[in-house]
């Protein structure tokens, strides 16, 4: 009889201290509010019969909205859930059915009451209820409204604001395990209390201290919330934590600061409490590679595949990496999808010139109207394009194409007055006048008296900066390849003048190449120092020194193929090495 007793009063104690509660309410969510629900929670698995959920308006202190539960049953779990369409599962009950928004964001009430919809048709007050309801739970919220009286009353407890931590889209009001309710991120048919890692990771960011053409160190920056609830060691794989402007252990919010590391590494900054928190931050390395500078030589010997891929090329608009390397050279292949890649170099004052070897290939037929063919540009550090380079329709009809140049204009300002022929190469040479804001064009020319076709003569007011060059492609007519060879840019016609007649630079002579021995030789016409900046075939700097014995150690570089950007005297030329 003792044991008897004994589990009767257990079952007793178990049944009174567990009774249906809102569990939580999530009234404001994104846009829409397409993702409302409220959640109650009891025994797991046992009917809802004879309650009702009802919604109390706090602008009259009457409900705008019931539901009947009769027929439902909490789950495995012991949740039940109303809520909108997106969110709900089989056995929720679906609020407003098809709809969104039906939740009111405050200052207003939500009840769990024993008793029927019918009970309380929109503008029941809540004060006095219906004969024979009760309330089992409830809570008052609101989104930064003040406090209603008249619900408080009848529901007790306080008013609860959804957007206290001003996170009112990602949090929701929970019910404590003492009773109460508190406002945190949403625990959608979860445990309120589940521990979790507090902390949390925002803007992570990587800048250059300094920008030489030797091995630089840079700045690593991790911004924090939700600090200032555990103790936590910090740590990084690389360079020196900094913890001045924001310490997790005891600051709310903050940043986290890595200083001294090497560009080209990357850094794994590691936090830890010993408990929930173990999180670990890649920031991504930086290459603090000086902009080049006047005269740029570049022969695109490079391996085939996309352009961006090797040093110095980037995308700024388009699909990256899909203006494409193809023996040597580089492919403007118009169509779609696009891609615009330039070259940055540090802006001069007065001409700019560019000088290029091309060659159309034959697309099956002659190039016909002018829809935005330019193929070749010089540009600003915006969106600013100057001294464009077109193919255009030739001016005999029947013939393959010809050529003309635009200021500023997308379509030519002025052709050229001859035809020329797919499969042919020409070299074309580009000015542009920083000051007087026009542009010149000229083809195989050997000198600059010879003929040229001017661009637009436009305002030297609005007059670019020039810091870039760069290469279209896109939809034309006629969809036509252009390949591009032998880049010259400089200040001057004779800068650019012939790949062959031009910079003593582009006279390197690399040997052995490729090689086994662990050093390279670098020679040229001059005894001037010269350095080399080393790039494997991702585009990653691993080697950045300056050589004055013409000798270049890769002995810690692995088999493979290398591309190595050589600067003397102010001039800089790309060449390819292999190393067996």
């Amino acid at each position: 009889m003792k044991k008897l007793y004994f589990l009767l009063i257990t079952f007793l104690i178990s049944a009174t201290s567990f009774g249906q509660v809102i569990n939580e309410v999530d009234a404001d969510t994104p846009g829409t509010d397409t993702a409302e629900f409220v959640e109650i929670l009891w025994t797991p698995n046992t009917s809802l019969d004879g309650l009702v959920v009802v919604f109390f308006n706090g602008s009259d202190d009457a409900s705008y909205l019931s539901y009947d539960l009769d027929g439902f049953s909490t789950d495995a779990n012991g949740f039940f859930i109303l809520g909108n369409t997106a969110i709900i599962s089989a056995g929720d009950l679906e609020i407003p059915p098809g709809g969104s928004g039906a939740i009111q964001n405050g200052a207003d009430a939500v009840a769990l009451i024993s008793g029927n919809a019918s009970d309380f048709p929109n503008d029941t007050p809540i004060s006095p209820l219906p004969m024979g309801t009760s309330i089992l739970s409830g809570v008052v919220y609101d989104t930064n409204d003040g406090d209603d009286t008249a619900l408080l009353a009848a529901i007790g407890g306080i008013q609860y604001n959804e957007d206290e931590n001003m996170s009112k889209d990602t949090q929701s009001v929970q019910r404590n395990m003492d009773g109460t309710y508190t406002v945190k991120n949403i625990t959608f048919r979860a445990s309120n209390d589940a521990a979790v890692c507090e902390l949390s990771i925002g803007a992570v960011n990587a800048v250059c201290d300094n920008i030489t053409s030797g091995t630089d160190t840079y700045t690593a920056t991790i911004a924090f919330t939700g600090g200032g609830t555990s103790t936590y060691t910090v740590t990084a794989d690389s360079g020196t934590i900094d913890l001045s402007m924001g310490n997790p252990s005891t600051d709310a919010s903050g940043t986290i600061t890595v200083n001294g590391v090497n560009e080209g590494i990357d850094v794994i900054v590691t936090i830890q409490d010993g408990g929930l928190c173990d999180i670990d931050t890649t920031v991504s390395a930086v290459d603090c590679i000086p902009a080049l500078t006047l005269p740029i030589s570049e022969d695109f010997t490079y391996a085939d595949g996309p352009l961006v891929s090797n040093p110095n090329w980037s995308n700024f608009s388009g699909t990256v990496e899909d203006l494409q390397i193809v023996s040597g050279q580089a492919l403007v292949q118009h169509g779609s999808p696009s891609e615009d890649a330039s070259i940055a170099f540090t802006p001069v004052a007065g001409d700019i010139y560019f000088g290029i070897d091309f060659t159309v290939q034959d697309p099956g037929a002659v190039i016909s109207g002018g829809d935005y063919e330019y193929f070749a540009f010089f540009k600003d550090d915006s969106f600013g394009f100057s001294g464009r380079l077109s193919i255009a329709e030739a001016n005999t009809p029947g013939n393959d194409f010809t050529v003309g140049i635009a200021t500023d204009s997308s379509t030519e300002d002025a052709i050229w007055g001859t035809d020329f022929s797919f499969g042919t190469t020409y070299r074309a040479i580009v000015r542009y006048n920083q000051t007087t804001n026009i542009s010149e064009l000229w083809i195989d020319a050997a000198s600059d008296t010879d003929t040229s076709i001017l661009g637009a003569d436009l305002d030297d007011a609005n007059a670019r900066t020039i810091s870039e060059f760069g290469l279209r492609q896109s939809d034309s007519s006629q969809n036509e390849g252009v390949l591009v060879d032998n880049l010259l840019i400089g200040q001057t016609f004779a800068q650019v003048l012939s790949a062959d007649d031009n910079f003593q630079i582009r006279e390197f002579s690399i040997f052995p190449n490729p090689t086994n021995t662990g050093e390279v030789n670098i020679s040229s016409v001059n005894a001037s120092q010269i350095t080399v900046a080393v790039f494997d075939i991702l585009g990653k700097q691993v080697k950045n020194e300056t050589i004055s014995n013409n000798r270049l150690d890769v002995s810690n570089l692995k088999s493979g193929i290398y591309l190595l950007r050589l600067t003397q005297d102010g001039a800089t030329s790309t060449k390819k090495l292999v190393i067996r």
